[in-house]
């Protein structure tokens, strides 16, 4: 009798493994703006066009532009899209270097540069965006410039600045004659190198565009000093203040320097002093005409509640404005808080415009942003809506909406309008 074949044993049926779920972070982050009429700054102006951001970055402009179905739309018809503000400098609003670590993410003065249409500051000697509620992107770059210090009150630090780069002149130019010899005598040796270190490997990255210097001077005896020494020797350099800027023009232009000028400066007449001297309303104007670079930035590099027309990075509009007021071309001023004040800290790849492949940080407000009585009613920064007036308590009941002719807000503190004392 025959046994049975034992059966083989079932094995468990395999689990069916669900489709692995594609990381959040990897997923493409669309977000388009729709209506607005956009003042691209480096182009034309365009009237409704789509902006479509994607990861934060400009991916298209134009008409009929296919916004993904998961996008983030925002309608913006009616209001006007700006590049994101660039202020030169700032105080308090994004944390001390290195800002990532020091930022408070969520601090009422980065909230209030956000509602005056500011997307990147300067903190220290770094450039970085104003990512609210996010460190993603914060920082825009590290080491703007090297400081210069160049006062007829140190003459002894003159002169040794000035031998720094007269010697650092010389060993490029005996690089270039090793580079030559080298061709003829694969044995040539090349020239010392080991003491460029210090003052000396400042003034070799100076000469060699490696780096920008930025040195302070109001005074035009200050200003020509700085022109003479950067044309002699060739360096790019960002003048802070320029007061009387007007008065040697034309020496900074020739020298190539960049000037960051604050508008509403007033500097007295020195009544001792024979040639022109203290501060123009025209001052802008004038360097403008010349060809000299301008940025403009507020007297106060923070942001303040003393008032809605004050001195401060939440009205750098206004300050811009106020070079209008002298003289300068309206295109001319926004320039100069946009891409203008981008190219001043070389980051005008990156921002300052409304350009495919910029950065997608935007102001969109509710006129011409030179005017007194326009509101930022979004702000963007990096495709994200960093500042949404409607939904944040500090300015949500003036003019909802962006109508222009809407009855004033209810006034509670400190009184109301017209009450007597």
């Amino acid at each position: 009798m025959r046994k049975a074949a034992p059966q083989a044993e079932s094995k468990p049926a395999e689990p069916q493994q669900a489709p692995p779920i594609e990381p959040e972070e990897s997923k493409p982050r669309f977000f388009a703006v729709t209506g607005a009429v956009v003042h691209t700054v480096t182009g034309p102006v365009l009237h409704g066009p789509t902006v479509l951001c994607k990861n934060g970055k400009i991916a298209a402009i134009g008409h009929g532009v296919a916004i993904p179905k998961e996008a983030e739309t925002l309608d913006a018809k009616g209001f006007h899209l700006y590049p994101g503000l660039v202020a030169v400098s700032s105080s308090g609003i994004v944390g001390s270097e290195p800002p990532e670590d020091n930022t408070d993410l969520y601090n009422l003065s980065l909230t209030l540069a956000l509602a005056g249409g500011v997307t990147t500051v300067v903190t220290g000697n770094t450039a970085a965006k104003l990512t609210f509620g996010t460190l993603e992107d914060h920082v825009v770059k590290r080491n703007l410039f090297t400081t210069l210090q160049y006062s007829t009150l140190n003459p002894d630090g003159r002169r040794q600045f000035r031998q720094a780069l007269d010697r650092a002149r010389q060993h490029l130019r005996d690089l270039e004659a090793y580079e030559e010899k080298k061709k003829l005598d694969p044995k040539a040796k090349p020239p010392d190198s080991a003491w460029v270190k210090g003052e000396y490997e400042t003034a070799l990255k100076l000469l060699r565009h490696e780096v920008v210097a930025v040195a302070v001077a109001d005074t035009a005896g200050e200003l020509e000093d700085l022109a003479i020494l950067a044309g002699q020797y060739d360096f790019r350099l960002v003048v802070r203040g320029a007061a009387e800027g007007w008065v040697v023009a034309p020496a900074m232009a020739r020298a190539g320097l960049r000037a960051v000028i604050t508008p509403r400066t007033r500097r007295d007449t020195d009544e001792r002093i024979s040639r022109p001297n203290g501060s123009s309303i025209e001052n802008a104007k004038i360097l403008y005409d010349h060809g000299v670079g301008l940025a403009i930035i507020p007297a106060s590099p923070g942001t303040s509640l003393s008032g809605l027309a004050g001195r401060d990075l939440m009205h750098l509009p206004m300050e811009a404005a106020f070079a209008v007021r002298g003289g300068l071309p309206d295109d001319v001023a926004v320039r100069a808080i946009t891409i203008d004040a981008a190219q001043v800290l070389g980051i005008e790849h990156r921002v300052g415009s409304v350009e495919v492949g910029k950065d997608a940080d935007f102001a969109l407000v509710d006129g011409d942003l030179l005017h007194y009585m326009t509101l930022v009613r979004w702000t963007v920064v990096n495709g994200r809506i960093a500042y949404d007036k409607e939904k944040d308590s500090l300015l949500s009941h003036v003019r909802r909406g962006g109508d222009q002719d809407a009855p004033a807000p209810p006034d509670y503190w400190p009184r109301r309008l017209g009450e007597e004392r």
